[in-house]
């Protein structure tokens, strides 16, 4: 179960002709907002005009298909094309519907009526991906960088220092390798030998003791972490990715 605890609040946008899917939906966040501790904010928008002419920052958008002029499907398109930065989850009634959602890049699906256990899953599967956004703080030729965490290839030991790799660039912290898996998201990353952490985003393949990443780049995990790593790779696989 996801839970935020931040001071920032989840900003949905709630695209639907509909008052009464509004309400219904405005009454399921306050929830979720009790239940999972955090603070939600909510923008509403009755058409598909109304959503494409904002400029409001969201970070997930709860989209109809079915709308009069333009539907939910157009409009994704339109988003894409507009490479916004938050997720889509799709609300419909229309299972046949599904396959031209995915080419939209939809994040989720919640049938309609809106089920509460779908929506409160779909908005924590958001929350989760956000955590992997946080930034980090770098440093760079004496240039502090804020990245994020996603960015992230590995971090290796140097001394009392580390070095973080990110495929694009290679960054410096005086910060301790035992002091970085108490920032960084322990679902996403692992400490899989006393000189590295690693992404299990970033893995290609696992061969003995070595993890190759999609960057070609390989690193040690030693023989008392192997296991524990690959457990905690499955887990990733199959819930994070």
């Amino acid at each position: 179960m996801a839970v935020r605890n931040s001071t920032k609040a989840f900003v949905v946008g709630i695209c639907d002709d509909e008052m009464h899917i509004h309400d219904a939906i405005k009454d399921l966040l306050n929830e979720y907002s009790a239940v999972r501790k955090t603070a939600v904010k909510y923008i509403q928008y009755f058409s598909a005009a109304e959503l494409l002419k904002a400029t409001d920052h969201l970070d997930v958008l709860l989209l109809d298909i079915e709308m009069p002029e333009v539907d939910g499907i157009e409009v994704g398109y339109e988003l894409q094309k507009n490479k916004v930065d938050y997720r889509v989850i799709m609300l419909t009634a229309r299972e046949d519907r599904y396959r031209e959602a995915f080419r939209i890049g939809a994040f989720r699906f919640v049938p309609k009526p809106v089920d509460k256990a779908e929506l409160f899953a779909a908005l924590d599967d958001v929350s989760d991906h956000m955590v992997s956004l946080k930034e980090v703080t770098v440093y760079r030729d004496g240039v502090s960088y804020q990245i994020p965490q996603e960015d992230i290839l590995y971090i290796e030991a140097n001394k009392s220092a580390t070095l973080i790799f990110t495929g694009k660039a290679d960054f410096r912290s005086e910060k301790p390798i035992s002091s970085w898996m108490e920032e960084l998201d322990e679902r996403v990353f692992f400490q899989c030998h006393k000189s590295y952490i690693v992404n299990m985003g970033k893995v290609e393949d696992v061969d003995k003791n070595v993890i190759r990443l999609v960057s070609n780049d390989k690193i040690l995990v030693s023989r008392r972490l192997r296991a524990p790593f690959l457990r905690a790779f499955v887990t990733y696989d199959t819930k994070h990715r």
